[in-house]
């Protein structure tokens, strides 16, 4: 459980960063830049996708956060959406308080 959280943050990061200079991301990017399968790439980004982490440029109404009927989650590009960042702040925060309550019980 812990990997995947793990996982699910480098790749939040990945596409975060790619966000900002402008560039969107798709499941080749990482295969290429994360060393996962094309099959967990697609996996991990539907996932964050669903859970609206993601989100996918020039989308029909209606069709936000799904697939329309034949289209395939490997023909899409995402960039990061703005409850995403707020996951990342979130994982952050946690990450100092574990920091923190490690050193005062060290």
């Amino acid at each position: 459980m812990r990997r995947d959280v793990q996982r699910r943050r480098k790749i939040l990061e990945l596409i975060a960063g790619r966000s900002r200079e402008r560039r969107t991301t798709s499941f080749r990017t990482l295969v290429r830049e994360l060393s996962v399968s094309e099959e967990s790439a697609c996996e991990y980004l539907k996932r964050l996708w669903r859970e609206r982490l993601l989100k996918s440029p020039d989308r029909r109404a209606g069709f936000n956060f799904r697939l329309e009927a034949g289209e395939s989650l490997r023909d899409l590009r995402f960039t990061i959406h703005k409850r995403g960042l707020m996951r990342l702040k979130w994982w952050k925060v946690e990450e100092e308080q574990d920091n923190e309550e490690e050193g005062f019980f060290s």
